[in-house]
């Protein structure tokens, strides 16, 4: 009886645990770069592979709270001047305040885990695995002008190659 006893205890004040932990992750980020990318339509310029190219990224909190969602969008003309564009969603889920977690899905089909740090002015993920791709791409947020600064990196043999920058701003 002692044992069932421990073992409905230990069971409640883990969903107590779980319960406060939860409560906080609605907050994680907020006085982070998470907060300024957070509920604004962005827009930006830049170059992408070597070429000119235009942005759009939007951040919004979903399912509760306990997720942010990006959804992406890039578009460059092509050696024959057409439009490539590329479009991903991504869901991340905050881990604590310093960390965030996610999986990344986009219109060539490909899905990959995200894994990332934060900081006030900046977000660092490292994306893909060994069966994917693996890059990195850094956010840093630029608060005397409300820009976003994005660098794109490709891991390839251990190095990583940059290629995309662009600079965001919010679209009025």
């Amino acid at each position: 009886m002692k044992k069932y006893i421990t073992v409905f205890v230990l069971v409640i004040i883990s969903l107590g645990l779980n319960a406060q932990s939860g409560n906080q992750d609605d907050k994680q980020g907020e006085y982070s770069i998470i907060a300024a990318l957070i509920d604004k339509n962005w827009t930006g310029a830049g170059i992408l592979m070597g070429k000119e190219a235009t942005f759009i990224m939007d951040w919004q909190r979903v399912l509760g709270n306990k997720f942010i969602k990006l959804e992406f969008q890039n578009k460059r003309k092509s050696g024959d001047n057409e439009y490539i564009v590329f479009k991903a969603t991504a869901f991340y889920k905050m881990v604590n305040d310093t960390m965030v977690v996610g999986n990344w899905f986009d219109n060539r089909g490909m899905t990959f885990p995200l894994k990332g740090s934060i900081n006030e002015n900046e977000l660092a993920i490292l994306w893909g695995n060994e069966e994917t791709e693996m890059g990195k791409t850094i956010y840093h947020h630029k608060k005397d002008n409300n820009e976003i600064i994005v660098e794109d990196f490709v891991k390839k043999n251990g190095k990583y190659s940059n290629f995309g920058s662009a600079t965001y701003y919010v679209k009025e």
